[in-house]
């Protein structure tokens, strides 16, 4: 159970409990007559034995359940590191014990454990102090190094805590502290690695020069250590000239299938602006009222995809994606792959070419704002495939996207 209150589910389940146990436990009147029930709701001995364990930023507590009939649940009660009081519910069928996490010093805690019966009557606390251990968060901020790349930065860290942690990042052009941005990723626990952030400011223009960068990291209840405030000159990146770009095997009057897309919609959205809506080449018209759209007129469903040809080789430091303006049953990520121009052995046959895959992005249809995958190898590549699966499904049946944009080096 987190900390404070129970949510809905387990106020739910904990209420079923005690209502069964409640039924089995039970005295019947020998007036049959009223046949009443009576429950027996004394206050249940307390608990014994009480034992603690620290943890990063956590109390695991332990105890032993009295052995009184009454006895349907424990109560946790202590004061979080905001001064704000709060409980921990434990039923008594499940394990007597209970990890208390989101501390944020080292300060000793007083925990008060009731034994209660299924009204709350008890025989008073059992209070123990206990210290949790150093939160997580505050080791792995001191863990974190920055390293230059093209358009930005990786973030190099370190998490031997078994919890997850959270990485923010604010940063500022030194030159020119009106550009500014900021991100926030989560650390799994037990990790060591890298992520790449690229350093671009409100309007997705890429800061210049040397860079003023704020790291922190925070725990998931909103406990945060103090930043940290390192420099970093990132590689200069720019937005890929587009003249050149095109999609293998592109048929501007057909939604079927070539070797460089999986569907278009050719009939059914309509020429906009003098441009072809609805085709792949609709997200390179530089127009934002336009869009490229998976066939709807001749059904079609996930996975959908589409492959770039740049016309020539860069160094790719981020795919940046933008849905159709205002409507949000898109894809809610993608799966993107590179591939050289001497990769691309078969030109009839784009299976058979030699992908570099960058995995998974995450990417949200609610959104009209253009939004980035940052690939931190940053590969030399002519083709990029961005790839639709059915995990990566929507609210309607087909993907779609108005603008497609790639930022790295052109030599």
């Amino acid at each position: 159970m987190k900390n404070g209150s129970l949510n809905l589910l387990q106020v739910r389940s904990l209420l079923l409990f005690l209502f069964a146990t409640c039924v089995a436990s039970v005295f019947y009147s020998c007036n049959d007559e009223e046949g009443r029930i009576t429950i027996d709701n004394s206050a249940p001995a307390q608990i014994t034995n009480v034992q603690a364990v620290a943890g990063p930023g956590e109390v695991t507590l332990s105890w032993t359940n009295p052995d009184s009939p009454s006895f349907m649940y424990t109560k946790i009660s202590y004061t979080d590191s905001k001064g704000e009081e709060k409980y921990v519910l434990v039923a008594k069928d499940k394990p007597s014990t209970a990890t208390v996490k989101g501390f944020a010093s080292t300060d000793e805690c007083k925990f008060s454990l009731y034994a209660c019966s299924v009204k709350g009557n008890n025989a008073g606390a059992v209070e123990v102090s206990f210290a949790p251990g150093a939160p997580a968060y505050l080791e792995v901020v001191k863990t974190i190094t920055l390293s230059p790349v093209l358009g930005g930065t990786l973030v190099n860290y370190k998490n031997e805590f078994n919890t997850t942690v959270l990485i923010a990042l604010e940063y500022h052009q030194a030159s020119d502290a009106s550009k500014t941005g900021s991100t926030k990723f989560e650390v799994p626990a037990n990790s060591e690695g890298t992520q790449l952030v690229m350093l671009m400011d409100s309007n997705n223009e890429f800061l210049q020069g040397e860079c003023v960068v704020r790291v922190s990291a925070e725990d998931e209840y909103e406990n945060a250590s103090e930043p940290i405030e390192k420099t970093i000159t990132p590689i200069p990146a720019v937005k890929i000239d587009r003249s050149l770009w095109s999609f293998p095997g592109y048929n501007e009057n057909s939604n079927d299938a070539t070797i460089g897309y999986s569907s278009q919609e050719a009939q059914g959205e309509g020429d906009k602006d003098g441009l072809k809506n609805g085709r792949v080449v609709s997200m390179i018209d530089s127009s934002l009222n336009t869009y490229w759209h998976a066939s709807w007129k001749v059904a079609t469903n996930y996975p959908h995809w589409f492959i770039l040809d740049m016309g020539k080789e860069v160094t790719v430091a981020s795919v940046e994606l933008t849905r159709r303006q205002g409507d949000a049953r898109g894809q809610k990520g993608q799966h993107i792959y590179t591939c050289t121009e001497a990769g691309a052995t078969d030109p009839s046959n784009s299976d058979s070419w030699q992908w570099t895959d960058h995995g998974d992005f995450a990417f949200d249809p609610n959104t009209d704002v253009p939004q980035s995958c940052g690939l931190p190898t940053t590969p030399r590549a002519r083709y990029i495939k961005v790839y639709f699966g059915t995990e990566h499904k929507g609210t309607g049946s087909q993907a779609m996207l108005a603008d497609l944009n790639v930022y790295g080096a052109e030599e």
